[in-house]
C-alpha cells in the first residue's frame, strides 16, 4: 500500500485572466488546490482566508508591489514558499525579489511542466529543511537528556579516546577524585588508579578493554588529594561504523558498602564478645565468691600479724575490683540483651544535660570543678525519634571519659547541630589524647587504655548508637584532645523501622 500523496495549496496571483486561468488547470491537473487573485490587495486577502503552501505572485501585480506583496506573506508565514514570475530582461526586479524573502523566480514564458517542477522541487526542499529540523529538535532533546542524565547519576562516568587519554568525567566523577574534566583533559585514565591495584590481569584497562570489547573489576583508585577509595570499574568502546573511537568508564564508589559491612562484621564481634563476657563473668564471679570469702577470714586470723594482715587487705581489695569488673562487664551484657528500645520524640540538648550530672554525681567534686563545660545547640534543632534512656546511657560514657582523660582540667565542648539529614553531637575534649593505633579497637569489649575499669563503656556506647541507626566517630592527638561524633538520622523510615507517628510507646521529650 503506497502512501498517500500530500495536497498542496497554491495562490496564483497574476492579473493576466488567461494566464491565471491556465496556470490554475495546469496544477489542478498535479493535484493542487488552486485559489487565484488579480491583484495585490486581493492576493493579501486570499493569504490570510486559504493560508496556501505556494504563492506564485506576478511581478508586475496592479494594485500592489510584488514586493510589498513578498514582505506581507513574509511576515505572517515564513515556510510558505514563494515565488516571483517576471518578464524577460528584468533580471534587476528578480534579484530585489530574492532579496526580499522569495524563495525563486520564473522568466516569463515559461512551459507547464517547468513551473510545476519548480513548484514541487521548492516544496521538496521545504520538507527536507523542516525534516531536518524536527530531527535536529528531537537529537538536541535527545543529548541535553544524556547530558543531564551523566550530571545527575551517582555513577563515574569517563570517556577517553583509544589511547586512553581522558575526555570527559561527569559530575559523580569529579566527586569521587578530586578532579574537573579541564584537569584531567588528555590526561592517562591510568592516572586515576593507584598502580598496585591494577593487577597483572588488567595491567593496562586501555588495551584489555580493546582487545576483550569490555572489562569489570574492583580496584583501588587514587584521588587527587593523595587518598583512595574503592570501587568497581566496568569499561565498553564505543564504536562508529564498526571503529572503534573511544572507551567508556563507569565507576561506583564502593566506600558506603565496605563501610556497611565493617560495621556488620564489628556488630557480629561485638555480639559474640557478648556472649563470652558473659560465660567468662559467671565463671569469675562464683571463683571470686570464694577468693574473697577464704581472704576474709584469713584476713580476720591474722590481724595480729601485721605483714601477712596487709597481703590478705591486698587480696581483699582486687577480689573487689574484680567484682566491680565483673558487675560491669554483667550490665553489659544485660543492657545488650534484654533492654527494649522504646522510641519517641527526644530533645537530645535535655539528655546531653542529664548524663553530665551524672557524671558529676559520680566523680570527685574537685575533679569536676577543673573542667571547664560548654554546650553549643543550633538553634531550632529538632527532636528525633530515639530512646532516651540508651541515648543518656551512651552520652554519659562519653562525657565520663572526657572527664577522666582530663585529670588536671581541661575544657569538654559538646556541639549539637544538623548535617544534612541528621543530627550531629560531637564531644570534643582537651585531654591526655589516645594513640592512634588504639582508634580501631577502642569500641571492642575489654579494650581500655585506662589501669582500671573492664573496658566496656564505649563497646556499649556503639551497640547504642548503632541501634539508632547511627554511627560514632573518633579522631584524636596525643596531648591535644579527643572528640567523639556520634551522628542520628532525624528520620527512622528505614526497613524494619516504624513510622515517625507511630514509633516508641509513646512522646517523650527526655
Amino acid at each position: 500500500m503506497t502512501a498517500p500523496i500530500p495536497t498542496y495549496k497554491i495562490l496564483i496571483a497574476d492579473g493576466s485572466v488567461i494566464l491565471n486561468n491556465l496556470l490554475r488547470d495546469v496544477f489542478e491537473e498535479n493535484a493542487f488546490e488552486v485559489s487565484q487573485a488579480f491583484d495585490g490587495a486581493e492576493c493579501k486577502a486570499l493569504f490570510l482566508k486559504d493560508q496556501p503552501d505556494v504563492v506564485l505572485v506576478d511581478g508586475r501585480m496592479p494594485r500592489t508591489d510584488c514586493i510589498d506583496v513578498l514582505k506581507y506573506v513574509r511576515q505572517r508565514a515564513p515556510r510558505t514558499v514563494m515565488i516571483i514570475t517576471t518578464s524577460e530582461g528584468n533580471e534587476q526586479l528578480a534579484l530585489k525579489a530574492l532579496k526580499a524573502g522569495a524563495d525563486d523566480y520564473l522568466q516569463k514564458p515559461f512551459g507547464n511542466e517547468e513551473v510545476v517542477d519548480v513548484v514541487s522541487r521548492l516544496l521538496e526542499r521545504r520538507r527536507v529543511e523542516e525534516e531536518n529540523a524536527k530531527l535536529n529538535s528531537q537529537i538536541l532533546k535527545r543529548e541535553r537528556y544524556l547530558a543531564e542524565l551523566t550530571t545527575v547519576i551517582n555513577e563515574a562516568l569517563i570517556t577517553t579516546d583509544v589511547k586512553g587519554r581522558i575526555q570527559f568525567m561527569n559530575r559523580a566523577g569529579s566527586e569521587m577524585w578530586g578532579y574537573s574534566t579541564q584537569e584531567l583533559k588528555d590526561k592517562d585514565v591510568h592516572l586515576l588508579v593507584r598502580g598496585e591495584a591494577r593487577t597483572l590481569l588488567y595491567r593496562n584497562l586501555v588495551n584489555d578493554t580493546i582487545r576483550k570489547g569490555k572489562l569489570e573489576g574492583e580496584f583501588l583508585f587514587r584521588k587527587k588529594d593523595k587518598g583512595t577509595f574503592p570501587g568497581y570499574l566496568s569499561s565498553s568502546v564505543m564504536k562508529e561504523t564498526q571503529r572503534i573511537k573511544g572507551i567508556v568508564f563507569v565507576v561506583a564508589d564502593l566506600s558506603r558498602v565496605y563501610e556497611v559491612e565493617a560495621r556488620l562484621k564489628q556488630s557480629e564481634k561485638l555480639a559474640s564478645l557478648g556472649r563470652v563476657a558473659e560465660g567468662i563473668a559467671h565463671e569469675v564471679r562464683n571463683t571470686l565468691t570464694s577468693l574473697g570469702g577464704f581472704a576474709l577470714r584469713l584476713n580476720k586470723s591474722l590481724a595480729k600479724d601485721q605483714t601477712l594482715s596487709q597481703y590478705t587487705s591486698i587480696i581483699l581489695d582486687d577480689v573487689r575490683r574484680l567484682e566491680k569488673m565483673v558487675q560491669t562487664i554483667e550490665d553489659y551484657v544485660r543492657f545488650a540483651r534484654f533492654h527494649k528500645f522504646n522510641f519517641a520524640l527526644t530533645r537530645l540538648p535535655l539528655l546531653v544535660e542529664r548524663a553530665r550530672e551524672r557524671v558529676l554525681q559520680t566523680i570527685e567534686k574537685d575533679k569536676a570543678d577543673a573542667v571547664a563545660f560548654n554546650l553549643k545547640v543550633e538553634e531550632g534543632l529538632p527532636a528525633i525519634q530515639a530512646d532516651p534512656t540508651a541515648l543518656q546511657e551512651a552520652f554519659y560514657h562519653l562525657i565520663m571519659n572526657a572527664y577522666e582523660a582530663m585529670p588536671k582540667g581541661g575544657r569538654l565542648t559538646v556541639t549539637l547541630k544538623r548535617v544534612d539529614s541528621a543530627i550531629s553531637i560531637s564531644f570534643s575534649d582537651t585531654g591526655v589524647g589516645i594513640d592512634s593505633t588504639y582508634l580501631h579497637d577502642i569500641f571492642n569489649p575489654f579494650f581500655t587504655a585506662k589501669t582500671t575499669g573492664a573496658g566496656m563503656g564505649l563497646s556499649k556506647v556503639h551497640l547504642l548508637i548503632e541501634e539508632h541507626r547511627g554511627t560514632i566517630r573518633v579522631s584524636s592527638t596525643l596531648s591535644r584532645g579527643t572528640t567523639f561524633e556520634v551522628l542520628l538520622p532525624m528520620e527512622r523510615l528505614m526497613r524494619g523501622d516504624q513510622p515517625l507517628e507511630t514509633a516508641g510507646t509513646g512522646e517523650s521529650l527526655g
